[in-house]
């Protein structure tokens, strides 16, 4: 596809389209992804059964304090229950979906493209490399330009000749320290983003100083910041100045995790610190103070479902939640109805939509 044609318009799993037909988008998602990067085995005899049983409504609680600790909990790789979980999205009234699972998140273009055509729901698939421990073997020898064309040929010809076309760069994996692979995907990122006019989503480590590290990487290698989407922003325990200096720059900021458990998780190796995951109510409370302070163009709001535990299946809220009950909470909280329409179909619209290359 020439990027020129493609200005102003979204493109989807299952090509162009106009962005009047977004509607409501949940801007990071997963639908069909394997994680499975980020298991290590246990060595104790108890853990490890727990960590190869299947997700079940009796394990639900070990999943949940053992995030990531369970292998099947991190493959999504039914496509009958997938249709199934994100069709509660589009009865509640969504239209389009941004699937995030890029290379080293199990991306399936041609499984995306099935879902798409059977929910006739909006599907947008990202390109480009999650984090280090995940990148494909040969990525380390190639140059930073020669994993930008394999970014831009997924967006202008498609994924590996499946006619599968992705329609925004991310999510960008970013581990804590910044490892020197991921800092040449981020300038491979900006480059891409330059040749397409595709936005880029990041997923960052939980450090103000690599946040902004990320940011000056970003900057220097040409990337609009407009059209940079930091995931994660509302629970990983950024400071205020930080996430305010990011908005002020041009980011998106993101709030992805509506519906997860507010838990502290104790997954990430080599952070010395818990996360510890807010719950709906105070996300909605940061949410307003940004609104507050003249953000408000800049929200997008999303569940990140990328594990079994998310399904309303297994127990989750799946991917309506934000429909069916973020946003009565947010008018109930004093959110308008304009401000909503903003957040969650306007900002998307605007993120989505393929701005002029430098092609």
């Amino acid at each position: 596809m020439n990027p020129k044609e493609l200005e102003g318009r979204v493109l989807t799993v299952c090509g162009p389209v106009d962005v009047s037909s977004l509607g409501i988008t949940l801007a990071h998602e997963h639908i069909l992804a394997d994680m499975t990067a980020y298991f290590t085995e246990p060595g104790e005899a108890t853990e490890r059964k727990m960590a190869f049983a299947p997700v079940i409504l009796e394990n639900l609680h070990w999943i949940y304090t053992h995030l990531m600790g369970n292998k099947d909990d991190l493959i999504m790789s039914d496509e009958d229950l997938a249709i199934d979980e994100v069709m509660r999205f589009k009865k509640a009234g969504g239209k389009t979906i941004v699937e995030m699972s890029c290379v080293g998140l199990g991306r399936d273009p041609l499984g995306l493209k099935r879902v798409s055509l059977a929910t006739e729901l909006n599907i947008v698939m990202g390109a480009g490399y999650y984090v280090g421990c995940s990148h494909p073997e040969g990525l380390a020898e190639m140059h930073e330009e020669e994993i930008a064309d394999t970014i831009v040929k997924d967006i202008l010809f498609g994924v590996d000749g499946t006619g599968v076309h992705a329609g925004i760069i991310g999510e960008i994996g970013c581990s804590l320290p910044l490892m020197d692979g991921e800092r040449k995907v981020l300038r491979a990122s900006a480059s891409a983003q330059r040749k397409t006019g595709v936005a880029i989503n990041i997923h960052p480590s939980r450090s103000d100083e690599a946040l902004l590290e990320i940011k000056d990487i970003l900057v220097k290698s040409g990337a609009d910041l407009h059209r940079v989407v930091i995931s994660h922003a509302g629970h990983f325990g950024y400071k205020e100045e930080t996430i305010r200096e990011l908005a002020d720059a041009g980011c998106y900021i993101e709030f992805d995790t509506f519906g997860h458990p507010a838990l502290p998780i104790e997954c990430f190796t080599g952070e010395e610190r818990l996360l510890e995951m807010p719950s709906d109510v105070q996300r909605i409370y940061h949410i307003i103070e940004l609104i507050e302070a003249g953000y408000l163009k800049q929200i997008l709001l999303s569940q990140d479902c990328c594990f079994k535990h998310k399904y309303v299946k297994y127990g989750g809220f799946g991917y309506a939640h934000i429909v069916e009950h973020i946003i009565p909470w947010m008018k109930q909280r004093g959110i308008t109805d304009s401000q909503i329409q903003t957040m969650v179909v306007e900002n998307p619209k605007d993120m989505l939509k393929i701005a002029e290359s430098n092609n």
